[in-house]
């Protein structure tokens, strides 16, 4: 019987899986239209019980106590937690912050764990049953752990047989990061890192002290690290580094409060260095960090294939670096490999667990959202034409029209098709496509739609045929922009408005999963000669992605954008 996973904290979600095979899976941010959504996800779960075809069996729930247990017992917390990762919220004072970091000096390791763990499902699981019933379910919960919900992800989408799975984050449940074998679908974890000494954290206390967003614009200081020279910082060592004798990571200062965190940084490093070369030096040594593990736990197991999930691995130049290790014989990245990914990964494991069904083939896409009918279409575009906002025509071959008004008129068109992707990448069902040839494309799509720093990159999407051409090295591909790229020196005008400074891009290598998206880069290939499109995220700055034809249409209708194709329908704004 199906399993259902629900992850009740920040960037809530909700998923099933059944038989090793995953039902769909949400986020609770595309319903409520409120970035990374906190909270208990009552629009998540109520879609994902309708989208199964049998009785639910038992609900997987990632996140045993710590953060999570405050979050089901006082919900506001978690709510004015995200305001102020944010900045929607007045930032704490100096007094406030020490005090806030003694809490955390005596919580964040969860010791005794036994004890957290007892607590956080007598008293968290109470009120999550309370809830649940709400809703009609009176199933029985699994807690998982944390660390093992984000493995399972890892692991199981995987399909590697055999796997090294590693997982790091900011924390969670007393713990910054786990290594765990997996083998015939069984999963044994052989070491862990204590909350307190953590890479996440450190990454996203960097990225505060650069005044940009905690826990959502790490990839901005990511990308930021491309525009400085090499820089390096010896006092990163004291932040968090790997002990390659006790197999730890270990920091000097313990235990720290985000925002105290970021305030250490400015005071003792941003004072004498600027903020790009701050971010190529915290990019550069947490990589390091990362590749030591990876190596020495490669090496004591004798295991080739790895994969990797936790928010950290959202960090595609990181991965790119593990991918290019020549000892590694293949690799994969969960493609929601942060929290919003919980609820699937618990989900995995639980299923596992009960039907001991292991799916030796990997994921190989992530459509699992709502999709709508062109009858649902047509009256949410009937509506808008009658207002006098767009003009729209129903197309026999809508891939082949687009893709002329893409390569040969060089314009932008909002793509709108199918199921919603999971995750916060859009793969071709929810997506802003442009010429990957023209640099004026970029400027254009963050003048009019995206509003993104002029160091922040956008991604492509490579037909998988082609992908060699344009990429190297290039031992495997991704279908999920999870991992970066370099793109061949004498390709690089070809990708130029998807590809970095560093002459990197962050591609979807695109198969036969996609059939309309497919047809529709193979005919701007056909003009351009190679497979190859911008494709950024269909949503305007600060938004989450569109699920409905109404959340499309006010996108279309509230930015720069003019074109949309949806459903069999081409849509044009009137202006």
């Amino acid at each position: 019987m199906p399993i259902l996973g629900v992850h009740d904290a920040h960037d809530a979600g909700a998923a099933i899986a059944h038989d090793g095979e995953v039902v769909g899976a949400v986020n609770e941010e595309r319903f409520t239209r409120k970035k990374n959504d906190v909270g208990f996800p009552v629009n998540a779960i109520n879609y994902m019980i309708k989208s199964s075809d049998e009785e639910i069996d038992k609900i997987a729930i990632p996140w045993v106590g710590g953060s999570a247990l405050f979050a089901r017992v006082f919900p506001n917390l978690e709510v004015k937690r995200r305001l102020l990762w944010r900045r929607q919220a007045k930032k704490p004072s100096a007094t406030k912050m020490k005090l806030t970091n003694l809490v955390f000096k005596l919580v964040q390791d969860q010791y005794p764990r036994s004890l957290w763990n007892a607590v956080g499902t007598s008293v968290g699981g109470s009120l999550l049953k309370s809830r649940f019933r709400r809703l009609g379910l009176d199933k029985k919960l699994v807690f998982v752990d944390h660390h093992l919900a984000h493995a399972a992800g890892a692991y199981y989408a995987s399909g590697f047989k055999e796997a090294l799975v590693v997982t790091l984050d900011g924390a969670g449940d007393g713990l910054s990061g786990t290594v765990s074998i997996g083998e015939n679908g069984e999963m044994r974890r052989i070491n862990s890192f204590k909350a307190s000494a953590s890479i996440g954290l450190l990454y996203g206390a960097a990225t505060l002290a650069c005044d940009l967003r905690f826990s959502e614009d790490e990839g901005k200081l990511m990308s930021l690290a491309a525009y400085s020279y090499p820089a390096e910082m010896k006092e990163l060592d004291g932040f968090v580094r790997y002990d390659e004798k006790k197999k730890q990571l270990v920091s000097d200062l313990g235990a720290k409060y985000e925002f105290l965190l970021a305030e250490h940084i400015k005071n003792t490093l941003l004072w004498k260095y600027n903020r790009e070369a701050l971010a190529y030096a915290v990019q550069h040594h947490v990589q390091q960090q990362v590749l030591k593990i990876i190596s020495s736990y490669m090496k004591e197991t004798k295991i080739r294939n790895v994969a990797v999930s936790g928010g950290f691995f959202s960090n595609v130049i990181t991965n790119m670096a593990i991918n290019e290790m020549p000892e590694v014989k293949d690799f994969f990245v969960f493609p929601q490999m942060g929290d919003g990914g919980l609820a699937l990964g618990a989900a995995y494991y639980v299923d596992f667990q009960e039907n001991g069904k292991f799916n030796s083939k990997q994921m190989d896409n992530l459509y699992y959202g709502p999709e709508y009918s062109d009858a649902q279409i047509e009256k949410d575009l009937r509506r808008h034409r009658k207002e006098g906002r767009i003009r729209y025509e129903e197309v026999k071959d809508l891939a082949g029209f687009s893709a002329e008004k893409i390569a040969k008129e060089n314009k932008i068109v909002l793509w709108f098709q199918g199921r919603m992707e999971f995750g916060p990448r859009a793969l071709g069902n929810r997506s802003v496509i442009s010429l990957a040839n023209n640099p004026e494309n970029r400027n254009e799509i963050n003048l009019i739609i995206k509003r993104r720093p002029y160091y922040q990159p956008f991604a492509s999407t490579i037909l998988e045929e082609d992908a060699k051409r344009l990429l190297d090295p290039y031992p495997r591909g991704t279908k999920f922009m999870t991992i970066g790229y370099r793109v061949r020196p004498e390709r690089f005008n070809d990708l130029v408005a998807a590809s970095h400074i560093d002459m990197t891009t962050r591609p979807q290598v695109l198969g036969k999963e996609n059939k309309r998206y497919r047809e529709l880069i193979s005919g701007i290939r056909k003009e351009i000669g190679y497979g190859a499109v911008l494709n950024t995220s269909f949503n305007k700055h600060g938004v989450p992605i569109a699920m409905t034809p109404e959340d499309a249409l006010w996108a279309l209708e509230n930015t720069g954008a003019r074109y949309m194709a949806i459903g069999n329908f081409f849509v044009e704004k009137i202006k």
